[in-house]
């Protein structure tokens, strides 16, 4: 019979069983594949009261005014009230101390104070990752290398309105 068909039909036929082959192949590899392991995404930070109040303890300990917010997305924002522009580096290194109580890591860590400038109403916002202020808490960046890889960016708050 295969030497009754023509070279065209012979060719026709090998190439159908070829990819007939890797059809078959491919669904086998498929079809005995492992089933991938699920990927499971590491737990959120703890948004909880606890975790705020630890934070905020641990400014007050450095006689540091401000507030704290822990967001959803895994960040921490300080928001500093004094003049001290060093209470910044002082919020980074607080950041660093919660994980030991149970607390983040928190990305990134915000920094909310006072313009060093001093101008009424003007705010500056630091904003640095968690694996640099890691770093930086370890010595293994100094505080050059930890400012130059910080985002800043300043606005104008509200002014507090004036009592009668």
């Amino acid at each position: 019979m295969w030497s009754a068909l023509s070279t065209r039909q012979r060719s026709l036929l090998i190439g159908l069983a070829i990819g007939n082959l890797v059809v078959l192949t491919a669904m086998s590899a498929l079809l005995l594949a492992p089933e991938p392991a699920p990927i499971t995404a590491p737990p959120p930070p703890d948004t909880s009261l606890g975790c705020r109040s630890a934070a905020a303890r641990a400014l007050t300990e450095r006689d540091i005014a401000g507030s704290v917010t822990i967001r959803a997305d895994g960040s921490i924002d300080f928001a500093l009230s004094g003049d001290d522009p060093a209470d910044a580096w002082e919020a980074l290194a607080v950041s660093v101390e919660l994980p030991a109580q149970g607390c983040g890591p928190y990305d990134p860590v915000r920094v909310d104070l006072p313009d060093p400038s001093l101008a009424p109403n003007r705010r500056l916002v630091v904003e640095a990752r968690w694996a640099d202020v890691t770093a930086w808490s370890l010595g293994r960046i100094n505080d050059e290398t930890l400012s130059e890889r910080a985002a800043r960016s300043t606005y104008v708050s509200a002014p507090l309105p004036s009592s009668p």
